[in-house]
């Protein structure tokens, strides 16, 4: 199995304004994306708050949040999104996955449709 990339751009819900379009790793275990901070200003999207993160080796870290909406494929989601400093991967994180109402497909190295999941316990 295999590192899935997909094409992705990144919109200002404010404005309209949008990124060009360029790769990020499908991370189902990251919860939210990490765009890179330079592509994230270049479109205005702002600073909210910082948040701890850790990484998958157990390593900690401040980073800043925003709001921006993503687009994958024929879809758009808006979304919480980190600001993403040199160094930092660029993910598609699950919680944005799943608005989307993505999957990855780890053999086939691409994203696949799903369905929402509802649960209602009476």
């Amino acid at each position: 199995m295999g590192q899935v990339n997909v094409l992705i751009s990144v919109i200002n819900p404010a404005t309209g304004d949008r990124s060009e379009e360029f790769s990020a790793l499908a991370d189902t275990g990251a919860t939210l994306s990490v765009i890179p901070a330079e592509i994230l200003e270049s479109i205005g999207i702002e600073r909210r708050q910082s948040v701890r993160l850790v990484y998958a080796d157990g390593r900690r870290t401040r980073r800043d949040i925003g709001e921006a909406a993503i687009s994958v494929n024929d879809g758009v989601t808006t979304c919480r999104i980190v600001f993403g400093e040199p160094g930092d991967a660029s993910l598609l994180g699950l919680t944005t996955l799943e608005q989307l109402g993505l999957a990855v497909d780890p053999v086939q190295r691409r994203l696949i449709p799903t369905d929402y999941q509802i649960y209602v316990f009476s």
